[in-house]
């Protein structure tokens, strides 16, 4: 899996990447297929304190079907955290998904 880290108005220092390729290593233990995890990191100057001003856009791409995700966060490791989850949970969702659909898939074969 390829990780790419795009940042607009932050600097991307090695512990911010470290902390993002850690994450996204936690996208393949639920599903291996995974081609491209594209992390887009947004810092908006504004309050120190604004719940708004750090977003985080994560684009997982899968064949068949690409996952994007968007979060927010007063601290931008949060941000990244919070997006990594959500994929997570559209992820596990998707392989459920096929799970159930190649099993009524193999009973009706075994049916007919």
């Amino acid at each position: 899996m390829q990780v790419t880290i795009d940042s607009k108005n932050i600097t991307v220092t090695t512990a911010l990447r470290q902390f993002t390729q850690k994450q996204a290593r936690k996208l393949t233990k639920v599903y291996h297929k995974i081609d491209l995890s594209r992390f887009f990191l947004d810092h908006l100057k504004k309050k120190q304190n604004d719940p708004l001003a750090n977003n985080v856009t994560l684009k997982v791409e899968v064949p068949g079907k690409s996952i994007l995700v968007k979060e927010h966060a007063v601290d931008m490791y949060e941000a990244i955290r919070r997006a990594v989850d959500t994929a997570l949970r559209h992820l596990t969702k998707k392989i459920s998904k096929q799970r159930t659909k190649s099993r009524l898939r193999n009973e009706k074969s075994k049916r007919r």
